[in-house]
């Protein structure tokens, strides 16, 4: 009995210590209690700062809310609100818990939800634009979907409304002398492909991939993405349903 009593304690033990790390140490553990945490504080619907934030809080939701209005008139309409959590944080400690300080990673656990964290660094319109079409984009595919698209395109699409000059059509024009010295898509498809090197072969990848989508959607138009998007629910391969 009393070596049971032992090993049921070790068991317990064992149990919180995981309980523990996932809910402090991984991201994805962290992210989703971050509605639980003291450290934070709602400010609007599904949008959080942390409680010693410093900046203007209606400052935040404007920026939000114009950010809305970008992708709602490049989606139609906007789906992302019932599962997306926005995080905006100006503590470096804290976000280096979120593990993130401009993106929008997504989870399964234990059930779909985006998660935008974003910096006071990096705390403007076209950021939150961008960062809430990963959102969109993430909300209306299926988890089975999600992990067939390519990066670039999940990047290509959210720099639609990505308005910063460094993802113009004109530095594009530049940097890839007019379409000479492209990058092939098969080399954008994965995050480890997509993400390598320094910020100047990030940012051409970004380019190239936003120039991709923005003649894919002058050619199919908005119509055509939700198309493409239903298809890719539906288990269509991406290549085939991309390529129609």
């Amino acid at each position: 009995m009393k070596l049971l009593r032992c090993v049921i304690a070790v068991i317990l033990l064992l149990i919180t210590a995981a309980a523990v790390y996932f809910f402090q140490f991984n991201q994805c553990g962290y992210l989703m209690t971050v509605p639980y945490r003291p450290a934070f504080t709602e400010i609007a619907d599904n949008v959080y700062i942390n409680k010693n934030y410093a900046g203007d809080q209606q400052e935040v939701l404007e920026l939000i809310s114009q950010a809305e209005e970008r992708d709602r008139a490049f989606f139609g309409e906007l789906n992302f609100w019932d599962e997306t959590i926005v995080i905006i944080c100006d503590d470096e400690k804290l976000i280096s818990k979120l593990g993130e300080d401009h993106a929008t990673p997504t989870y399964f656990v234990p059930s779909k939800k985006q998660y935008i964290c974003i910096s006071v660094e990096y705390m403007n319109l076209d950021i939150l634009a961008h960062e809430l079409t990963h959102a969109e984009l993430h909300t209306r595919l299926s988890k089975e979907a999600l992990k067939r698209i390519p990066t670039w395109f999940d990047e290509g699409l959210a720099t639609q409304n990505d308005y910063r000059e460094q993802y113009s059509e004109e530095q594009w024009i530049k940097q890839t002398d007019s379409g000479r010295n492209i990058i092939a898509l098969e080399d954008m498809d994965t995050p480890a492909e997509f993400y390598a090197g320094e910020a100047g072969d990030r940012r051409f990848r970004y380019l190239n991939a936003k120039h991709e989508l923005a003649s894919w959607i002058e050619k199919h138009g908005q119509l055509g993405l939700r198309d493409l998007l239903v298809e890719l629910n539906n288990g269509t391969d991406f290549g085939i349903a991309y390529g129609k």
